[in-house]
């Protein structure tokens, strides 16, 4: 069974609860949704999973202020592997000008000695020319990001990504699951 799938919805869930209990509101973006284009600025074909806001600094007169950011998940088993072979700069970088303000999560089960389960990668990066390199979410100062929170987070995907990668026990086809169950018959009026 390819739990890949699986892995990278849990990964989401696990990244909107990550940001709800830092104190954003949390939208899905899906394709039949509008909010796309009110933001986007251009083209592509690309949509972030999650909008994401809370309130900004702001002045004590007038409106309050929001920051808007566009997150997109990924889980990666290897995040290293993936930013050397697989990761196309020019495509998030294409995103990132459609969308002001996106970010990429990727989340994994094996990161690497002292880093996090949860990585954030700026495609600003990529249009300075430097190569793909992911922060801990919660180094991210700007987001505001608690590493306890991460931590607990952590826990959670190392136990569900775990027992998702376990083999699953083939049941015989044969063999009924329960014992034939006899109704009580009718009785006759």
């Amino acid at each position: 069974m390819d739990t890949r799938l699986l892995k990278g919805r849990a990964a989401e869930a696990f990244v909107e609860n990550v940001f709800r209990h830092a104190g954003y509101k949390v939208c899905r973006v899906g394709r039949e949704s509008h909010v796309q284009q009110i933001l986007k600025n251009g083209k592509s074909d690309f949509l972030p999973d999650f909008l994401v806001w809370r309130p900004a600094d702001h002045p004590a007169e007038g409106p309050p202020l929001h920051r808007l950011l566009c997150i997109e998940v990924k889980y990666r088993a290897d995040v290293d592997e993936f930013l050397r072979l697989y990761f196309d700069a020019s495509a998030l970088a294409q995103a990132s000008e459609d969308w002001p303000e996106v970010y990429l999560v990727l989340v994994t089960d094996h990161p690497q000695p002292g880093r996090s389960c949860f990585q954030l990668l700026d495609p600003r990066q990529s249009t300075r020319g430097l190569p793909p390199t992911t922060v801990d979410l919660h180094l991210v100062d700007h987001l505001g990001i608690w590493k306890k929170t991460v931590e607990e987070y952590e826990e959670l995907v190392r136990r569900v990504f775990s027992l998702l990668g376990a083999p699953v026990e083939r049941r015989d086809e044969t063999t009924a699951r329960k014992p034939p169950v006899k109704l009580p018959s009718q009785a006759r009026a």
